[in-house]
């Protein structure tokens, strides 16, 4: 009998420990994408939407396991089941959608050219013909550039990019004339390094639904209707308790909330 007790108690301490277990949720981001996420000295993971994540998952109550990787392999690495989501700035696009499906906007990311300050750069294609612009390697960015102003009709050469530090260096030392990207983090690389340099945007930022779609989600595998759920609920919390604001501020001076 007393066997018996001892084997239905650790049993149920089993299925006590099964049904309080936490929910493991592998969350696919960059390590190169500051001040969104970036690496400090230490090598910890850092950044905003890091800081932002954390807390979401705390509400989620989800245990989120960082996987860092290149821009161009987390799609597939999401539809490969390597990873559950992703975080890390990603424009909610139509033709992204065809593959994931995306949680509501998280960020807003408007888009800007960065040249040299007197370059004779702006938003206008004209001044932009003959010149070679940075862009990272399965942005939206590449694909407005290949497009919108192909290089057989527009005179622009596309330099693309594993990285945005590797094109920042690349503009620091004249081997492109341009770097078109999000103006968040290139307000982030400006602040530190490029307005000492004389680079600023240059341009009105560019709007484009269809390529840029409205701002940035959370992408989920096609189909994931509990985990979308799920972080929708997070990101409405972080939202309506601070959060985000209070994060917003620590890294930017101006808003990218979404409207």
């Amino acid at each position: 009998m007393k066997k018996l007790l001892q084997s239905l108690c650790v049993g149920a301490a089993l299925l006590g420990s099964v049904a309080h277990a936490e929910q493991v949720v592998r969350v696919g981001t960059l390590a190169d994408y500051a001040p969104f996420e970036y690496k400090d000295a230490s090598g910890k993971l850092q950044g905003m939407e890091i800081d932002i994540g954390k807390k979401m998952c705390d509400t989620m109550k989800v245990k989120c396991q960082w996987v860092t990787m290149d821009f161009d392999a987390l799609i597939p690495a999401l539809k490969a089941k390597q990873i559950d989501a992703v975080l890390a700035q990603m424009s909610k696009t139509p033709e992204r959608e065809q593959s994931v499906d995306f949680t509501r906007i998280f960020t807003t990311a408007p888009v800007q050219f960065v040249a040299k300050q007197g370059s004779g750069i702006t938003d206008n294609a004209a001044t932009l013909r003959g010149k070679t612009i940075g862009v990272q390697t399965a942005s939206t960015h590449e694909s407005y550039l290949r497009r919108r102003l192909p290089a057989s009709k527009s005179g622009i050469n596309v330099k693309v990019y594993q990285t945005l530090d590797e094109a920042w260096l690349d503009l620091e030392a004249g081997r492109v004339d341009a770097v078109f990207a999000d103006n968040t983090v290139a307000y982030d690389w400006l602040t530190k390094v490029g307005r000492k340099e004389g680079f600023d945007f240059v341009g009105k930022p560019i709007a484009d639904a269809e390529i840029f779609g409205d701002g940035t989600a959370i992408a989920v595998r096609k189909g994931d209707a509990p985990l979308k759920a799920l972080f929708d609920k997070g990101i409405a919390q972080v939202q309506a308790d601070g959060t985000f604001a209070a994060a917003n501020k620590r890294y930017f001076p101006f808003s990218i909330a979404p409207q």
